[in-house]
This record gives structure tokens, C-alpha cells and sequence, in this order.
């Protein structure tokens, strides 16, 4: 009953337009820091294992979400 009666007046004149990518939030310094307990672990040596892998990946690109969760979890890398 409290929801039904409830009203809500949404006030839009000063507000900033969405962020809608991940690259109008590094623009506009839009993001948050992520707790360090979700940080990736690290495992072994990540250059070793690159060179002496028998599959190399010469080129690849990264989009949309995946792009988005890497900077979050690497705040240091957006300048």
C-alpha cells in the first residue's frame, strides 16, 4: 500500500547526461574503485607462459563489458 501511495517528482534541470560507454566514463572520470578482494590472483609468470606457449595470439581485440570490468578492476590504467 505504501508503494501505491507513494509520489515521486524527478528534478532534471542540472543534471549531466548519461554516461552510456565505457568510453564517456573514462572521459568524465566516471567510475569506482573495486575493492581489492576482487582483484584477479595472479598466477605464475605471465610473460614466461606467453613466450614458451605452443598457441601464440598474434592480435585481438576486447569490446563492450570485458573492456569495461578490466579498467574497473585496474583503476591505475585510466588517465
Amino acid at each position: 500500500m505504501a508503494a501505491n501511495s507513494t509520489i515521486v517528482d524527478y528534478d532534471f534541470e542540472n543534471l549531466e547526461p548519461p554516461i552510456l560507454s565505457v568510453e564517456d566514463a573514462v572521459k568524465r572520470s566516471s567510475f569506482f574503485e573495486v575493492p581489492p578482494f576482487l582483484y584477479p590472483k595472479h598466477v605464475g609468470d605471465i610473460s614466461k607462459g606467453m613466450a614458451d606457449a605452443d598457441h601464440k595470439i598474434l592480435s585481438a581485440e576486447v569490446h563492450g563489458i570485458y573492456l569495461f570490468f578490466f579498467f574497473l578492476s585496474h583503476p591505475s590504467l585510466i588517465s
